[in-house]
């Protein structure tokens, strides 16, 4: 281009919101221009009146505070190959934090805010295994099966990435102001809406879709009928990625939206090593935790299984501990490799 976009033009053109392809033909004829970008994108005859006013009155203030932070703006044709071939990707990028992270091999963990212990106890575990062996684990920042999955990443010294539904600047929801610091330093935060913009429905649906156009493969952990994760799940397959998803019990209303995909002939998997063929990577060996490393309910529940294989029923009425609880111990004590199910009961691996 003849005039180099600036930081103040990228985030004025993601403040219009314009369309993929609108935004690859006015920077087209950007770079056959002799115009100042601003004035050009201000003056430009393919946006509509309200496009113009959202990038005209996007406040500069919000973009100062934001790159004096740390923030940058990564333009559609500077991100990694493999997100920038597809036709939907953003005009351009903010990424706060380690922007290399993009690069890598990725799986998106996505999931209800609302979410079970097991489903928690699921995401975390997933992540961490996966970022074991070397993914980068995506993610959108938000309460539930999201954090759940950040926290996994984090816990096993891994990258991940937290995709966001509003301004790179701002925190949703605020009490993850923490979780976004370490996520930062552990990899980035992105965003494909100008500085200062206020998280929304509709910026969310937009999220999604972002976070399956960067991953290599989505999971889905835990999705009722109508969640969110949903819309990242059909995205992925739009793209032509791998759709995985953990099961749960078929009477579990959180968990009929992730059912509905394995139906639609979306992979079920109920291991990471199943997420790791799916992007080629080699399963990592199991450590058997030492007795030392379990928890009390761990201990309790191997203990109740040491005489006979029982049923998730059959745990609780043996130990006296909650459902949530015993759903989420034995999907963490399956993964260890220190129980496995075998026709519907769980048994102890001597």
């Amino acid at each position: 281009m003849s005039l180099r976009p600036t930081a103040e033009f990228w985030n004025r053109l993601l403040a219009a919101e314009i369309g993929p392809q609108k935004g690859r033909d006015l920077l087209k004829g950007l770079g056959l221009s002799r115009m100042e970008p601003v004035p050009y994108l201000l003056s430009h005859g393919s946006l509509t009146p309200a496009e113009r006013k959202n990038a005209k009155e996007v406040p500069i203030q919000a973009l100062e505070r934001a790159l004096a932070q740390g923030a940058t703006v990564v333009p559609g044709f500077d991100l990694p190959e493999r997100i920038r071939r597809h036709d939907e990707t953003p005009p351009a990028l903010f990424v706060w934090g380690d922007g290399g992270a993009l690069e890598a091999p990725s799986v998106a963990i996505v999931g209800t805010r609302a979410a079970s212990t097991y489903g928690k106890a699921a995401a975390r575990k997933f992540s961490e295994s996966l970022a074991k062996a070397g993914l980068v684990v995506v993610s959108g920042g938000a309460l539930g099966i999201d954090a759940a999955a950040h926290e996994g990443s984090l816990l096993a010294n891994g990258r991940t990435i937290a995709v966001l539904g509003g301004g790179i600047d701002n925190v949703y929801p605020s009490q993850h102001a923490g979780l976004y610091r370490r996520i930062r330093d552990a990899g980035c935060l992105v965003s494909r809406f100008a500085a200062g913009s206020k998280p929304s429905r509709y910026r969310f649906l937009f999220r999604n879709r972002l976070i399956a156009l960067i991953a290599d493969a989505v999971l889905v952990i835990e999705a009722p009928e109508r969640s969110g994760a949903l819309s990242t799940a059909h995205a992925a397959a739009e793209f032509g990625k791998p759709v995985l998803v953990v099961p749960a019990n078929v009477d579990n209303a959180n968990f009929r939206g992730s059912h509905e995909l394995i139906r639609d002939g979306a992979t079920l998997v109920a291991h990471p090593d199943h997420v790791l063929e799916s992007v080629g990577f080699e399963p990592v060996p199991t450590v058997v935790p030492s007795p030392a490393d379990l928890t009390p309910d761990q201990r309790t529940i191997l203990v109740a299984l040491a005489e006979q294989p029982l049923t998730a029923e059959d745990l609780v009425d043996e130990t006296g501990l909650e459902v949530g609880v015993v759903m989420a111990e034995v999907t963490l004590l399956e993964m260890e490799g220190m129980l496995f199910r075998d026709g519907g009961r769980y048994a102890a691996r001597l």
